[in-house]
């Protein structure tokens, strides 16, 4: 967490291996992820801010880049209930068949986002990256879509950025970012306790 320009997305683009460190390495059980960098990034998740759509259906959508013919029906339903999907998809004629238009213009913010949820989920990544992903949806959607990904725990590793406190207020662990560097770690009630910027955040928030 933290303001714009902190380096939140610059960080997690070090640990994606979309940029190299000038300085030390990032080390994956022990193994630094320069030295195999494909095998790294097969093993995660990453849900943008701003998701691209297919002028396709919506399963296309989510199981982006695989053939209709080996598309994991299984994966494919639990993707969709773990991003929130399912009631927007019952409500719809044509269900997961329903073209998106382009962009997903057929679609609010707020779906195009779950959309993108349940794309990076139908991989079953190990490492789970959301970059401001929930910041498209109202906060009563949010919640659902936070608590689906909180059942992950234990199961991923799931890395979030973002601004609202809400989205983070069950995280193992809140690194607070300024100008680069972290100023404050710890759980919620420890950064409340221990962060000024922290505890201000909080006060805008509630």
């Amino acid at each position: 967490m933290g303001p714009s320009g902190a380096g939140k997305t610059t960080i997690v683009d070090v640990i994606l291996g979309l940029l190299t460190p000038t300085n030390g390495q990032v080390l994956v059980d022990d193994t630094n992820i320069q030295d195999d960098l494909e095998a790294w990034q097969t093993n995660i998740g990453y849900i943008p801010q701003f998701i691209y759509l297919l002028d396709d259906t919506i399963r296309r959508n989510i199981c982006f880049g695989i053939s209709e013919d080996e598309i994991d029906e299984e994966q494919l339903q639990l993707a969709i209930k773990t991003a929130q999907l399912s009631e927007l998809i019952d409500s719809l004629d044509d269900g997961d068949q329903t073209v998106v238009g382009e962009r997903g213009v057929r679609l609010s913010g707020g779906q195009r986002q779950r959309i993108g949820i349940a794309r990076a989920i139908y991989n079953n990544p190990q490492v789970l990256i959301m970059d401001e992903a929930t910041s498209a949806l109202d906060n009563i959607t949010e919640k659902h879509v936070v608590k689906a990904i909180e059942k992950l725990k234990g199961d991923k590793t799931i890395i979030m950025i973002a601004h609202r406190l809400t989205t983070v207020q069950n995280c193992d662990i809140i690194y607070m970012m300024k100008d680069g560097e972290i100023t404050g770690e710890g759980c919620y009630d420890e950064l409340l306790e221990s962060n000024r910027e922290f505890r201000e955040m909080s006060l805008v928030d509630g």
